[in-house]
């Protein structure tokens, strides 16, 4: 994928040059009908953004590049006239075909020794598709963005958000770091640890930045002396733990330019991360090339064992039932944060860790906060034991309060005001903000959020399609729950079709095409739920080795030999996968509650039922979550558009009145 693919399938913006003046009435005629073709490929632009393109020189090409951007399925299934070739076809006709493809493939391959580029399909007719399906979906917004602005604004919005990157988010950092000044790099504070590990090794390992550039850099993204170790490590492993002299240089004098007590704190946290600080401080010759003896001392301190480290201290005072452990925890409100059931189960009163928690929360995480609220909000029965449930019980609502108590500390857009909350095509009740378990592919639309299924939608399509030079083998699978709680399961080591499922058969080259079918009104009376499963069974490791791996799902109605198998406009989600796995948990049907959510989560085995495991670890909604926001913020949530002074929506915002949850990343920053 290039950068501008990245743009449009993770923050939705297509980048444009824009002009000068005002529009004319036949530039705002083209830019309108540049914008009814967009709605045909399933996205529109708001009011503002037609005049903009209007004003630019963009419009030429316009619906090519989004076509380009958006991904097609370029290849027939095995039977092109999917699903109704394979809804008539008798089970042995579609295992003799199943048999024969396999041994054109596999068997000649494991028999000669030969590699095949691609093997035996039936002969089965092909009716040329003249006909689509109507509009099914509403039309999702894109945004516009100045060409100027395409490196510094996203990288500005992705290192500023306090959550990991995903695999797309991170190819799109390391594009921002080539087309950026350091100026521009140290204007952005990284928030989140873990991304600071791609920017400083970036930084660290450039070769157009001298000496001074790159320390002024480094210095800018490393908050403290901690957030260098850890980047240091990170930068060690890559380069096989060999630094140049350069390199040495630049790391000791970068620990040094933080103050003593900095750089003493964080040598030793804990006892196993000060195992690996020494081992550091030895492969980059600390006391050849340091220049302060304050930093000197500190470190033949640290070797000679003479530093304690803060956990261990912490440890102690819990052993002993200290009374100054509290104090001494909320030096660290974070650690505190991860050890409440370590200090409740040591005795420390549920109502004084509170006590001391709560005047600490401002400086606490709110992604940890959910996090933990995600976890203790799990049902009673999934506890072990009735005093786990009731210890859990208390934790829930301390952590509560803790996130109301941090929101408090925010300032967003709907603060004090009324605010009407637009849910659209997302069922927020159903939808959850996943922290831990977000999905490595990313995408616009985040692991979590549950799509409505609109009433007159009558079936649901997973497809997959993908093309390499050499031979490749991708599965789709689709596992589904009865309503009694015995399992469905549709694909190639499966069944090929039920009443309620079809597939259109295991296809094992390169440039195919694989689909299933669901008919919602068949399942509504017989199924609980279905998940879709991808497996890169054979050619690479890793579906970020693939050429072209294209994804998605879609609303269907007409099933007619004549109706085109794939429609952009009526997709609820497409993605090129591109993550370094090569099983994947990509979304599921809810179907008695009507709503399709993607997970796109990797897994390293075949796992049907994860839908269970995910409803049982995701009961914090998000619908709880925006009230504990609008307590803290001390918003009003009322009933219609015309009364409210912000209107929040999911998706990109479309008039003045509007705030997108996602790119505000749910007030989370």
């Amino acid at each position: 994928m290039n950068y501008d693919q990245l743009l449009f399938s993770e923050l939705r913006l297509v980048s444009i040059i824009p002009g000068s003046g005002e529009p004319t009435d036949d530039s705002l005629v083209k830019a309108m009908t540049v914008n009814e073709e967009l709605i045909n490929l399933g996205y529109t632009l708001s009011p503002k953004d037609i005049a903009a393109l209007a004003c630019s020189d963009s419009c030429e090409g316009f619906v090519s590049r989004v076509r380009e951007y958006i991904g097609d399925v370029k290849a027939d299934p095995m039977y092109p006239d999917f699903p109704n070739q394979v809804m008539a076809m008798g089970e042995a006709t579609f295992r003799f075909h199943q048999m024969l493809h396999y041994l054109s493939t596999y068997g000649i391959e494991s028999f000669t020794g030969q590699r095949v580029s691609k093997g035996w399909l039936p002969e089965a007719a092909k009716t040329e598709k003249t006909a689509e399906n109507p509009a099914l979906l509403n039309a999702k917004v894109l945004a516009l963005i100045d060409v100027k602005d395409k490196f510094t604004a996203p990288y500005k919005k992705i290192l500023s958000k306090t959550e990991r990157m995903d695999d797309k988010e991170r190819l799109m950092i390391l594009e921002c770091l080539k087309n950026l000044t350091p100026g521009q790099i140290s204007s952005v504070t990284v928030t989140f640890k873990q991304n600071l590990l791609d920017v400083f090794n970036t930084i660290f390992t450039s070769q157009e930045l001298d000496s001074d550039r790159k320390l002024a850099s480094l210095h800018a993204v490393c908050q403290h002396t901690g957030d260098v170790w850890k980047c240091m490590d990170y930068a060690l492993t890559r380069a096989r733990f060999h630094f140049r002299t350069s390199q040495k240089r630049l790391i000791v004098k970068l620990l040094e330019s933080y103050p003593i007590e900095d750089f003493k704190a964080n040598l030793i946290l804990s006892n196993k991360k000060g195992e690996r600080t020494i081992l550091m401080l030895k492969f980059i010759d600390f006391n050849s090339y340091s220049r302060s003896k304050e930093h000197k001392d500190a470190v033949a301190s640290f070797r000679n064992g003479d530093l304690r480290s803060w956990e261990s201290r912490a440890k102690y005072l819990v052993s002993v039932k200290s009374p100054e452990a509290i104090g001494y925890y909320s030096q660290r409100p974070g650690i505190m944060l991860r050890h409440l059931t370590y200090l409740l189960r040591n005795g420390y009163k549920a109502d004084l860790i509170y006590k001391v928690m709560f005047e600490k929360a401002p400086q606490l995480k709110i992604q940890t906060l959910v996090s933990l609220a995600s976890h203790f909000e799990r049902p009673a029965e999934m506890w072990e034991s009735d005093e786990r449930f009731n210890e859990a019980m208390i934790l829930s609502i301390m952590i509560n309060q803790l996130l109301m108590r941090r929101f408090m500390a925010c300032n967003t857009p709907i603060r004090g005001k009324k605010v009407y909350v637009d849910e659209g095509e997302f069922d927020l009740d159903q939808s959850t903000v996943r922290i831990t378990d977000k999905s490595s592919e990313g995408g616009y639309i985040r692991s979590g959020l549950a799509y409505k299924i609109p009433a007159d939608i009558k079936r649901i399509r997973f497809f997959i399609y993908w093309n390499d030079t050499q031979r490749v083998d991708v599965d789709l699978h689709g596992a589904a729950k009865a309503l009694d709680g015995s399992p469905i399961n549709v694909g190639w080591n499966s069944k090929y079709k039920t009443d309620e499922i079809v597939f259109s058969g295991d296809i094992t080259h390169s440039d195919a095409a694989e689909y299933f079918d669901i008919d919602l009104e068949k399942a509504a009376s017989s199924v609980n739920y279905l998940a879709a499963n991808i497996h890169l069974y054979a050619g690479y490791e890793t579906f970020a080795e693939i050429d072209e791996c294209f994804v998605g799902v879609m609303a269907v109605n007409e099933i007619g030999e004549e109706v085109a198998l794939y429609d952009p406009k009526n997709c609820f989600f497409t993605r090129y996968l591109k993550g370094k796995y090569r099983m994947l948990n990509y979304g599921y049907v809810d179907v008695q509650n009507r709503v399709i959510v993607f997970d796109g989560v990797a897994t390293k085995n075949n796992n049907y039922s994860y839908y269970d495991q995910y409803k049982r670890n995701n009961a914090f909604s998000l619908d709880k979550y925006l009230k504990v926001l609008f307590k803290g913020q001390w918003a009003t949530r009322v009933d219609t558009r015309e009364e409210a002074d912000v209107v929040l929506v999911m998706g990109k915002p479309s008039d003045k009145k509007e705030v997108s949850l996602i790119d505000n990343n749910f007030f989370m920053g």
